[in-house]
């Protein structure tokens, strides 16, 4: 009875504590979760890289837009240096005009020998005569000198012809507005430009020549009367 209490004992021991098997029993290790591992190992390589190739990529940003700055600042530069130099050409190219304009009168006038009895002032000659004609008259006078009525087209010559008129005070000049009324022209056909009308024209009755009238300060004016008025004359060649 003893030795069947005992080998029951040894039974139970035996349920309770069963032998364990070679790698039966141990917590074994599942596939996903190696794959797990890897994935996340490679976002976090995926995420290093992108945000490297992002910082690079922002620097080249950087770096291109200080080169367009400088670029863009170089431009507007040599913008603003072409402009000057366009700026100092287009003097340049006015004074060469000038030179040339003013060498040509002075060419003129050192070799202008103005005909017995005219007056030369500048680069042109003038004939004064003390007689009296219609506009008309007064011009195929000039005309069959070889000359026309006087063109005024400065100041200085409009002071020149003051000094001449001091004789007669009232001289027919080479402006008229015959062919329409309105529209003063020179005898050469030029157009008025330079002007010294005294609360003139008024065009009143056909009043289509102009007169120049002396006076005592400079430079005398102008005023528009009939061409048949007598008056005296002044030519210019």
């Amino acid at each position: 009875m003893r030795n069947m209490d005992i080998d029951q004992v040894y039974a139970n021991i035996g349920v309770l504590n069963p032998r364990k098997k070679d790698g039966v029993g141990q917590q074994s290790v599942h596939p996903y979760r190696v794959t797990t591992v890897f994935l996340g190992l490679l976002c976090v390589l995926l995420l290093t890289g992108i945000n490297g190739i992002f910082l690079y990529q922002r620097n080249q940003l950087n770096n291109l837009t200080k080169v367009r700055d400088q670029l863009q600042t170089s431009y507007n530069n040599l913008t603003k240096e072409r402009d000057q130099l366009q700026t100092n050409y287009n003097t340049l190219v006015k004074k060469k005009d000038q030179l040339l304009s003013e060498t040509g009168m002075l060419n003129k006038i050192k070799g202008r020998h103005c005909p017995k009895g005219w007056i030369q002032f500048q680069s042109s000659c003038y004939y004064n005569t003390t007689l009296k004609k219609t506009w008309e008259d007064s011009r195929q006078d000039c005309i069959d000198r070889g000359a026309d009525l006087v063109i005024i087209n400065s100041r200085e010559e409009q002071s020149f012809i003051n000094q001449l008129s001091k004789l007669d005070k009232h001289i027919w000049i080479g402006l008229t507005d015959s062919d329409t009324e309105g529209t003063w022209i020179w005898v050469d056909g030029s157009p008025l430009t330079t002007k010294f009308w005294e609360k003139q024209p008024n065009n009143n009755h056909d009043k289509d020549c102009v007169e120049f009238i002396h006076k005592s300060y400079d430079p005398g004016v102008w005023k528009d009367r009939k061409c048949q008025r007598p008056n005296s004359w002044i030519c210019e060649i």
